[in-house]
């Protein structure tokens, strides 16, 4: 009796060129696809963020006005800081002004305003912010009842009212409307005031969102570049 002896041949191959760069490709579609889907959702996210505080902002406002008869008006102007270092300049004027009128902690940054005139508990409030919301020494004009800290972040020395994308809010008071003198010829554009400074009667207010090329750009510039501030978060 013969016995049959029988040889396996290993049928294991490696893989071709073409293959691996198929597969290759595949994923790096998938890891453009994942990346993609997280970058669209934390951008979402932030704008969420920065509608919420967006609204708060101007409810806290009207309350400012109602209490003081007035809106608040930042007190220096086009106080640039960068965000982050190295990058692109923000005007932070407007959101140091903000978060002291809305929170009542310090009022150097809002023109026309001392301790007399907040109604400090003792008279001897601080003028500069010291990131304290509570406390006999603080101007008793608290807008914002609460203020979590996700809102606001001190740049330098300076505390400041900030959006879902870690910048500024920018704030303009409307320029006072003036009544020519008499005598004057309204037809000749003597009025000093003809130039507004905002869009909006009362107050501009607005988040760049996630545009950063156009930072140093103002609210009335802005009207002459729809499609650039179609992004922004605006009241006008």
């Amino acid at each position: 009796m013969k016995s049959s002896h029988f040889k396996t041949r290993s049928h294991t191959r490696a893989f071709t060129l073409v293959e691996m760069l198929i597969v290759v490709t595949l994923i790096a579609l998938l890891a453009a696809l994942t990346l993609g889907a997280y970058t669209y959702a934390m951008r979402s996210s932030k704008r969420r963020v920065t509608t919420g505080t967006f609204e708060t902002i101007k409810l806290a406002l009207e309350r400012y006005n109602v209490e003081f008869g007035e809106y608040p008006q930042p007190n220096n102007s086009g106080q640039m800081m960068q965000f982050p270092p190295g990058r692109f300049a923000y005007d932070v004027s407007g959101a140091a002004c903000l978060y002291q009128a809305l929170t009542g902690d310090g009022f150097d940054q809002i023109r026309g305003v001392t301790s007399t005139t907040t109604g400090s508990a003792s008279g001897s409030a601080s003028s500069m912010s010291d990131g304290k919301v509570d406390g006999a020494a603080e101007v008793k004009n608290k807008m914002l009842v609460e203020i979590p800290q996700s809102i606001f972040t001190k740049k330098n020395s300076t505390y400041i009212l900030i959006d879902g994308f870690g910048h500024p809010f920018q704030y303009i008071k409307a320029a006072a409307p003036t009544t020519p003198s008499t005598g004057t010829n309204s037809s000749s554009g003597s009025n000093s005031n003809t130039t507004p400074i905002t869009i909006n009667a009362t107050y501009d207010l607005w988040s760049y969102g996630e545009d950063d090329a156009n930072a140093s750009m103002r609210s009335t510039a802005a009207l002459n570049s729809p499609s650039v501030s179609v992004r922004w978060i605006k009241n006008w």
